[in-house]
């Protein structure tokens, strides 16, 4: 203990104690000034989740009889990792579709839901498929929105696997 701190009292010295690391952040934070539009957790001054988006959309997987079926056990796969799969299918189908996907019809969704059963069938998990297990596989796209200031759910079944 130095001589400095041996004269503050308790609280004090437990506060001397942290001075490194309040250093070390203040440094990092800082360091890391030079572009306004970075991050720097936990110094953000973008928080996370800080605005949601007036729609937004999820996907889920039904069985051929319209049952709810769990992705990790059914295909080993988060549900996140299948938005993202049926997201990236329909930014494909942009070049052919004008406006936002929110806008378009069951029909032109349907290819993006189908090359995502596909996926899951051919590439993903094609044990889960084997012996018909799985077929008539459907995949589900929820639309979630405000309208009028409440939370709409409109539910649309888009592709199905023969």
């Amino acid at each position: 203990m130095s001589a400095l701190t041996a004269r503050l009292p308790a609280w004090g010295r437990n506060l001397a104690v942290l001075t490194p690391m309040f250093l070390a952040m203040a440094v990092c934070w800082v360091a890391g000034r030079e572009d306004d539009s970075a991050e720097f957790y936990p110094l953000s001054s973008f928080p996370m989740y800080s605005k949601f988006e007036e729609r937004t959309y999820l996907t889920y997987l039904k069985s051929a009889a319209g049952e709810p079926l769990p992705t990790v056990p059914t295909v080993s796969m988060v549900s996140s990792q299948l938005k993202k799969r049926y997201g990236d299918a329909l930014e494909d189908l942009k070049k052919q579709h004008k406006g936002s996907h929110f806008d378009w019809t069951v029909e032109q969704k349907r290819p993006a839901g189908l090359a995502t059963l596909e996926y899951l069938r051919d590439t993903h998990a094609p044990k889960a498929f084997a012996e018909g297990r799985l077929k008539g596989l459907k995949l589900v796209d929820v639309r979630i929105f405000l309208k009028d200031g409440k939370l709409v759910r409109e539910e649309q079944e888009v592709a199905q696997l023969d």
